[in-house]
């Protein structure tokens, strides 16, 4: 009897963890990096940066999918996707303040890993942040599970890709990783 009790229970609890949400797509947006030069000195040790073209980010996101409710996709020129995004009222402030502070500085969109077109920030007091191009079809399928589109019947129509693009490799004849003063390493972000 307590072994079938025990089964159940496990059944049971196998079945609320399928049940739970998806985790977000992973898209969210990286602020380049106020002090690239560091010293050994400094004891900041949770800060962690990220390197893209040349340009120190750091890692932790100011926003990501999970801070947004809606929206809306555009069709590029080169054929690639665009996406307009729409802050989550109680997260509107968070973006207005950190772009103020933030305000003159890089922001990078990173989409499932692949770093999009950087954009220099300017004061968002609307909760908007847009994504100009990179975006494949299936990008938008995998953003619509998480955020409600504006137009749903536009964007089923665009989610043509099955597969993602595969993800960028190293470079070759890259040696060693940077690493930062605490001797962590660098990554590396690549579009």
């Amino acid at each position: 009897m307590k072994f079938i009790l025990s089964a159940l229970t496990a059944i049971a609890a196998a079945a609320l963890c399928s049940c739970q949400s998806q985790k977000a797509y992973p898209v969210y947006f990286l602020v380049q990096d106020s002090n690239t030069v560091t010293s050994a000195a400094e004891s900041t040790s949770s800060r962690m940066i990220v390197n893209f073209n040349g340009v120190t980010y750091t890692r932790m996101p100011i926003m990501s999918l999970d801070h947004f409710e809606r929206f809306r996709s555009h069709l590029n020129p080169d054929g690639s996707y665009g996406v307009t995004l729409y802050a989550k009222k109680e997260w509107r402030n968070r973006l207005y303040y950190n772009t103020v502070e933030k305000s003159g500085m890089l922001m990078l969109p990173v989409v499932n890993g692949l770093a999009m077109e950087p954009m220099r920030i300017s004061p968002v007091n609307d909760g908007v942040l847009v994504i100009w191009n990179g975006l494949n079809g299936y990008d938008l399928k995998m953003i619509a599970n998480s955020v409600e589109p504006i137009d749903p019947e536009l964007e089923e129509a665009r989610f043509k890709d099955d597969n993602p693009r595969p993800l960028p490799q190293k470079p070759q004849g890259v040696q060693s990783q940077a690493r930062d003063f605490t001797g962590r390493t660098v990554g590396e972000i690549f579009n």
